[in-house]
């Protein structure tokens, strides 16, 4: 008959839960951690602090929009960067090291937990981006139908390298952009030679001027102040001088200025 140790414990394998303890008291896990929580903090701050600092001058509703989606998906998206970074900076931090490398983990393809939770992740952001993106252009497309009687209508003309804005109502044509506060603007834009792009940085809005068609978009702008436009289409030597100023002026000084064009006012 065999002997038997009385004493001799028989090893069980560890629990999911002492796994999981014992995963996360790694110093490799428990750094990355401590790293994730880091840069998902510091997004959040820029978000919520510098982003909105750094951004143009907010004058306009569409501009206004343009914040605060930048600020939102600056949110949903920092435990996302903080994840990268996170992994990134400990593999980076452990680069030196010449010694064995431990035994691989669990496949990620075969690690269910981590599988759900990527593919729920990534499913709920794109939700949140698709239908945040489509609110926001039918709440725009409505705002244009509901304005589009009390709205001056700018008809826009890139050409290389130059921006022409011709103003049907007020009988007008100049190369420099200015708009009464308040009002709703319609552009029609259009280009003369190759493809540009029509953006009035402050206003928040942006579209391409093709040759053969044109293209709407509208604005109310609602702070009186400079604005800057620029082309946003790689169009040839000059793109980069291919900008204007002007202004979003008070209905009075709108209306003096028009004058002075030799145009006619309302």
């Amino acid at each position: 008959m065999a002997n038997h140790d009385d004493h001799a414990v028989e090893a069980l394998p560890p629990t999911p839960g002492e796994r999981a303890t014992g995963f996360i008291k790694r110093n490799d896990v428990a750094r990355t951690i401590g790293l994730f929580v880091a840069y998902t903090a510091i997004f959040i701050i820029l978000g919520k602090y510098f982003y909105p600092k750094w951004m143009p001058t907010i004058m306009s509703k569409e501009m206004k929009s343009a914040e605060t989606i930048m600020i939102w998906f600056t949110y949903i998206s920092a435990p996302i960067a903080g994840i990268v970074l996170s992994v990134a900076t400990n593999s980076f931090l452990n680069a030196h090291r010449g010694d064995t490398p431990p035994p691989d983990g669990p496949a990620i393809r075969t690690n269910g937990p981590i599988v759900v939770l990527w593919t729920v992740g990534s499913l709920l952001f794109t939700i949140v981006a698709i239908v945040w993106g489509l609110l926001e252009v039918n709440s725009q497309a409505v705002a244009a139908a509901n304005d589009a009687k009390s709205a001056i209508t700018v008809e826009v003309t890139g050409s290389q390298w130059l921006w022409t804005f011709n103003y049907p109502a007020q009988g007008i044509e100049t190369h420099d952009l200015n708009l009464p506060v308040g009002v709703p603007v319609i552009f029609d834009v259009k280009s003369a030679d190759v493809n540009h792009s029509f953006w009035p940085v402050q206003l928040g809005i942006k579209v391409d001027a093709n040759a053969q068609v044109t293209t709407v978009i509208h604005t109310t702008p609602t702070m009186v102040g400079a604005i800057e436009v620029k082309c946003a289409e790689l169009c040839g030597l000059y793109h980069a001088y291919m900008e204007t100023n002007g202004a979003v002026m008070s209905k009075t000084d709108f209306n003096a200025w028009v004058t002075a064009q030799g145009g006619h006012t309302a």
